[in-house]
């Protein structure tokens, strides 16, 4: 399960390690794994998958219901490592910036260390993507640290979330000899970063930003408690950034838009640019060429005007494009054999 992401700073989301203990009241990743789960009492008892602690879950293969079909999430936001996952990204030769374990903490307490390490082998096996990990428990980045487990690849980078002031310390837990950020999401409160110069105890009497990316989100969903920030916060936030020489990437979303105005600001740091956008073929239910007949509760059939000319043929009628297909483009598209 590695997936073309949404989320504005990465490229794709990857998943070996799933679930956390911390239980977040606005965790969008607890809502969606109990979403998905099925019957967590049933699946627990199934060969499929390893306890192999408390409350800690191991699945060598994808978990299938009786149906045939696949339950991303058999034992809900219980900590699983989904070993099979590991090889995804060295199967993935186009570089990418990809987020690690969005659907769950790496670094929760409850994670064993061995599959901290496993994950970081397979980042090594692919070193083509950059590779970003958030965690609220940056004090284990420095455990690692110690015990020699830390990679100090210049695609890695290490970040850690704050939402209040009061967890401003995790901030220091970020080692200075590494690539670090910090994603104030959701910002709950005003917060006060420190962004001045810090001394890296790698370098004699260098000193260093103590993070290199700020990243900020509001609190999204359709909760009533949810808290929208105020304009003061994140101006606040984007001062102490700018004067410090960081970049801020304020993550788009109807919420900050209603707050900011549309034109949300979007720095990224030296290293993880984004990647020019190949738009030269877009989706079928982008493009132009589509013709679209509605098809009743069964949604909307999409067929290629120009499909068959490829094949040397101008008189025909739109050639059907299967479902499959409507969200990337069919083998057969002719601005994918022009290309």
């Amino acid at each position: 399960m590695m997936n073309k992401s949404k989320i504005d700073w990465c490229d794709f989301t990857w998943n070996p390690v799933t679930g956390c203990t911390r239980g977040c009241p606005y965790c969008y990743a607890a809502k969606q794994a109990h979403r998905f789960c099925g019957d967590t009492r049933f699946n627990r008892t199934s060969p499929q998958i390893a306890e192999v602690g408390d409350r800690l879950y191991i699945l060598e293969q994808p978990f299938k219901s009786d149906r045939e079909t696949t339950i991303p999430f058999p034992v809900g936001f219980r900590p699983t490592f989904h070993r099979y996952r590991l090889s995804m990204p060295a199967e993935k030769h186009k570089p990418g910036t990809i987020f690690v374990c969005s659907m769950g903490d790496l670094f929760n307490r409850d994670i064993p260390t061995r599959w901290i390490v496993e994950v970081f082998d397979a980042c090594a096996a692919a070193p083509q993507h950059n590779y970003l990990f958030l965690t609220k428990f940056p004090e284990r980045y420095q455990e690692l640290e110690h015990l020699a487990l830390l990679p100090h690849e210049g695609n890695f980078w290490y970040g850690t979330t704050i939402t209040r002031n009061h967890e401003l310390s995790r901030i220091s837990y970020l080692p200075l000899t590494v690539h670090r950020f910090v994603s104030i999401e959701p910002i709950l409160e005003g917060v006060n970063l420190d962004l001045g110069p810090v001394l890296n105890p790698a370098g004699p009497a260098a000193v260093v930003p103590p993070v290199e990316w700020v990243i900020v989100g509001a609190e999204t969903g359709n909760q009533k408690s949810k808290k929208l920030p105020s304009l003061e916060w994140l101006t606040t936030i984007l001062d102490q950034a700018h004067e410090n020489h960081i970049p801020v990437l304020m993550k788009d979303s109807k919420e900050m838009r209603s707050v900011w105005g549309n034109a949300i600001p979007q720095a990224f740091p030296t290293g993880l640019e984004p990647m020019p956008q190949d738009n030269s073929i877009p989706h079928c239910k982008e493009c132009e060429h589509r013709e679209e007949t509605p098809q009743g509760r069964r949604g909307t059939a999409i067929a290629c005007q120009i499909g068959w000319e490829a094949e040397g043929y101008h008189d025909r009628p739109a050639r059907p494009v299967p479902g499959r297909y409507t969200r990337s483009s069919p083998p057969w598209c002719p601005r994918r054999k022009e290309k």
